[in-house]
């Protein structure tokens, strides 16, 4: 039995959430995390998003923490797959991320109290300030594939396992 099969079986409580990457030809938008709520990620780069909140459904929740995060109104999105993350050493941050790109928005990014967004080639991703199933997924993302995975982190905050399955888009 894997450690991932194990920690199921606790039946966890996963936490919504969302988080959405910013595309432009050979370019990606990728946030600092400068506030965070539970110490999730904090000083870390990552995508932007968030928590779904009651009553919203995952596209609203990535529309209004794109706006909240950086102000941009986003015009058009496009899920791309599902990553749970299971932390068994700190369970208040499992969670069941939907993950959405977006070619199409108004406005220009701008950073806020929570998140400093910044433009990175899609070739040169910071990877050693991400999170590290970041190495795993990104690139796959980017390459217009969809994702269904779950990693289970450590008390390093590494990668102990994971599962992966990768589709066309």
């Amino acid at each position: 039995m894997t450690k991932i099969d194990e920690y199921l079986k606790k039946a966890p409580k996963l936490t919504p959430a969302v988080l959405c990457y910013l595309l432009k030809p050979e370019q990606v938008l990728l946030g600092l995390r400068k506030k965070v709520s539970l110490g999730l990620g904090k000083n870390l780069i990552t995508g932007i998003g968030g928590k779904i909140e009651q009553g919203e459904s995952k596209e609203e929740a990535t529309m209004r923490e794109v706006e909240e995060e950086i102000g941009v109104k986003i015009q058009e999105l496009r899920h791309v797959g599902k990553v749970i993350f299971f932390f068994p050493n700190k369970p208040s941050w499992d969670q069941e991320v939907h993950i959405f790109t977006s070619t199409k928005w108004e406005g220009e990014p701008k950073e806020t109290d929570p998140i400093k967004p910044a433009w990175y080639s899609t070739d040169k991703l910071p990877l050693s300030q991400m999170w590290e199933d970041n190495h795993y997924i990104v690139p796959e993302v980017l390459k217009g594939r969809k994702i269904n995975a779950i990693f289970l982190y450590d008390t390093e905050k590494t990668v102990a396992e994971y599962k992966m399955e990768v589709t066309k888009g």
